[in-house]
């Protein structure tokens, strides 16, 4: 298979997690945008968007995204913001499976809610005002090929599971 798959999804929806361990289970190499972008600028992303601004990041991310989407036959877990981008989305979905891993205002909140530090966009925010930043980027998400609803009451090796059956499903169909 030459076809990239790409995470998409909320942040705290368990892209980098879930996209790490589905990745070794498909014997693909794994990326992480937001991972690259710190890499190349030295300092956590919170960092970056609070010192050079959003507009510096969003050109770093189309960078990242750039580069990553030479390789063939990789896992790409992307940045919440990642695929709002329309340059990002095209190149993405070029040589990509996108698959959403969609989760409940009450998941994000749980899972981020002690990493305020990382999730500036969110930090402090409720529940409600989640749910509200999350439908209004819905719309990012909404032409995935594989949705797989991700919350906590399910343990993250059946999530894992439950991912990696469904993308070999798809690739194989």
């Amino acid at each position: 298979m030459k076809k990239n798959i790409v995470f998409v999804g909320f942040m705290g929806s368990g892209k980098t997690t879930i996209g790490r361990r589905v990745a070794g289970k498909l014997g693909m190499d794994f990326y992480d945008t937001d991972e690259y972008i710190s890499r190349m600028e030295h300092m956590k992303v919170s960092e970056i968007m609070t010192k050079k601004g959003m507009k510096y990041f969003e050109g770093a991310q189309r960078f990242a995204v750039t580069n990553i989407c030479e390789n063939e036959n990789v896992l790409i877990a992307t940045g919440g913001s990642t695929v709002s981008d329309e340059k990002n989305r095209t190149l993405l979905k070029q040589n990509g499976i996108f698959v959403w891993l969609r989760a409940k205002p009450e998941t994000v909140y749980e899972n981020t809610k002690n990493s305020h530090n990382k999730r500036v966009e969110i930090a402090g925010k409720s529940v409600e005002e989640i749910a509200e930043i999350q439908s209004a980027m819905e719309k990012d998400y909404a032409d995935s090929e594989i949705v797989i609803d991700v919350d906590k009451s399910r343990d993250i090796d059946a999530v894992v599971d439950i991912v990696t059956e469904k993308i070999k499903a798809y690739i194989h169909h």
